[in-house]
């Protein structure tokens, strides 16, 4: 078969076209084994009609996939278990109506059918009711449940619900289904002694455990319960949580809601752990990077957990949903570099920092010029140097000048990542999710940073004078918060536009990120002692991740000091610092001028 379009094919002497379709994978259950596409003759060699005719066999063929896939999920959906952490009173009810029903149907049809029992059986069966009444009879009037539970956990199965019970539920849920268990017994006995017990009017149809549980959540998708609803719950649970926080939260939980609307699930309560699975693997198969989904799959967990404390969900579907793992190569191509020597000549001989003393157009001002080279003589986070105030530059009557910054942690951040995961290795949990936690519990500390002799010479306490003498209390006054809250919003802008269109320093692992790469790597060449480069990177309370924000006393200031002297700087040919004389002017776009023209 020669293909001579997407979908369009032709076979044999006279050319025959042909629709020939891939069966998508969700859909390949619907068909017979090893069928993985649909062909159907167009019935023309006309090419002109065959497309024609093509347009609408695509669409009858889209419209079958689309009706198979309705119906697999259905049978999906009937076969499913549902995943719950403990049984409420209407479950249980429903498990011990629903095992009495069973019981007297199992009991009704063995006596009914054929010629019913022989006097042989009867015995033996009315012997076999006695001694099981009499030994489980003992055993609930004693309260004790324990070896009923094998049979009541079977059931649970078999009526479609995955729980994991605590001892104390498990005790509960046995007393309940150990009581049902003699009910059906007592109603046994009764029909062995010649009463007449009718199943429909002792058992009545009852709904299965399963659908109580369904219902159950159903019940919560009510108004201030829904997707937002549950969202706004997590994001109030923190007082006064960043809103560049609740924004990057939001987006993964968007994206969840119109994946499970795709998939015919309304409210977060319907979101199965088997929807969670397939949501990893969508966000994988669109490209995403392997970091980027496991942060989603991150916060979606944290937004779910905080929804099921607060009781507004009975279970989180994805607690046991796994991230993605990349192999050791695929970890260190997604690294960020360090700014090495001939990029650092680059970019302080560049017009921000020589003697023409241009700036940003927009708000960074004199941060144009001071938030890389406070970020290359201290290795702090963009957003730490860009929220400096006047009164974090101290001094030290005897140790000298140094920074007070309060750590900001970032999930960005990918300085610690190997020496974390080493510190982490043997551990069952998930990873990232230990990284995020083992950085964020850092997140209101403040460490000291020595003040470069660098610094000085650059005029840091001129322009420190300058700001002062303004009124001003924040080292860059003009930085105001963008729509993520953050401070150094349009700098980081500034200088992404700036690095590679002023700079041509183009390679995407190198950010301005890469200078506290540049910084470690420059503290680790001086042989400074881990716990005091840790600490100057704030990245831990320097004591080791065993105290680690757990209120351990910080690095004597006198040792960070005598470590931080160690530090060799490349010398950069930054001019010292003087206002700003200009404008960075970027080169304007190229634009089309016409077919046939050059751009």
């Amino acid at each position: 078969m020669k293909a001579i379009s997407e979908n369009l094919y032709e076979r044999g002497i006279n050319g025959t076209k042909y629709c020939r379709r891939r069966i998508p994978a969700a859909v390949l259950a619907a068909y017979p084994p090893k069928k993985t596409h649909i062909v159907v003759s167009l019935g023309t060699t006309d090419l002109r009609l065959a497309k024609q005719r093509l347009k609408v066999e695509i669409n009858r063929i889209d419209a079958e996939f689309a009706q198979n896939l309705i119906e697999l999920q259905k049978k999906e959906a009937a076969y499913a278990r549902k995943k719950v952490d403990a049984l409420s009173e209407e479950q249980l009810k429903a498990l011990a109506d629903h095992w009495v029903r069973q019981v007297l149907l199992n009991d009704e049809r063995q006596r009914s059918e054929g010629a019913g029992l022989d006097d042989e059986e009867f015995d033996e069966l009315g012997v076999k009711l006695e001694q099981q009444r009499s030994e489980l009879g003992r055993m609930l009037a004693m309260g004790r449940s324990d070896k009923i539970l094998p049979a009541m956990h079977g059931f649970i199965h078999l009526c479609g619900i995955d729980v994991e019970m605590s001892p104390e539920e498990s005790k509960r849920a046995g007393a309940a289904f150990l009581s049902a268990v003699v009910t059906s017994l007592d109603h046994q006995r009764d029909r062995q002694s010649g009463l007449i017990v009718k199943t429909n009017d002792v058992a009545p149809l009852a709904p299965m455990p399963k659908d109580v549980a369904e219902n159950d959540e159903v019940k919560l998708s009510k108004p201030g319960l829904d997707w937002d609803g549950v969202f706004a719950a997590w994001r109030d649970y923190v007082k006064n949580r960043p809103k560049s926080t609740a924004i990057a939260t939001q987006t993964p939980w968007r994206e969840l809601q119109r994946f499970s609307a795709e998939n015919g699930v309304d409210h977060p309560g319907g979101v199965t752990d088997e929807l969670m699975r397939k949501f990893v693997d969508v966000m994988a198969s669109r490209g995403l990077a392997v970091v980027t989904v496991n942060e989603r799959l991150a916060k979606i967990k944290s937004l779910f957990k905080v929804a099921k404390g607060k009781g507004l969900l009975s279970v989180n579907p994805a607690a046991d949903t796994l991230g993605l793992k990349q192999n050791s190569f695929e970890k260190r191509e997604t690294r960020r570099l360090p700014f090495d020597n001939a990029d650092l000549s680059n970019i302080f001989s560049s017009p921000v920092f020589n003697y023409q003393h241009l700036r940003s157009q927009g708000q960074a001002g004199e941060g144009s010029y001071w938030i890389p080279i406070l970020m290359y003589y201290t290795g702090a986070r963009t957003e730490e140097i860009a929220g400096l105030a006047l009164a974090d530059v101290v001094n030290d009557p005897e140790h000298g000048w140094y920074f007070n910054i309060i750590d900001r942690p970032s999930l960005d951040d990918d300085l610690f990542v190997d020496e974390q995961k080493a510190q982490k290795k043997g551990s069952n949990e998930d990873t990232e999710a230990q990284l995020q936690w083992r950085i964020l519990k850092n997140g209101t500390s403040i460490r000291k940073v020595p003040v470069a002799n660098e610094l000085i010479n650059l005029g840091l306490f001129r322009f420190m004078d300058s700001v002062r003498a303004n009124g001003d209390v924040s080292l860059f006054p003009s930085l105001t918060h963008d729509w993520h809250d953050k401070l150094s919003g349009a700098f980081s802008k500034f200088f992404g536009r700036y690095k590679t269109q002023i700079l041509g320093i183009s390679n995407p692992k190198k950010v301005l990120y890469s200078f506290r790469h540049t910084m470690k790597d420059a503290m680790t060449n001086a042989r400074v002692e881990t716990k005091y480069l840790q600490r100057i990177l704030g990245h831990a309370s320097g004591e080791g991740s065993i105290t680690d924000g757990y209120g351990s006393a910080d690095v004597p200031l006198e040792a960070l000091m005598e470590e931080f002297k160690k530090v060799k700087f490349f010398p950069i040919e930054a001019q010292p610092w003087q206002p700003g004389r200009g404008r960075v002017k970027f080169p304007k776009p190229h634009k089309a001028t016409g077919a046939g023209k050059s751009t």
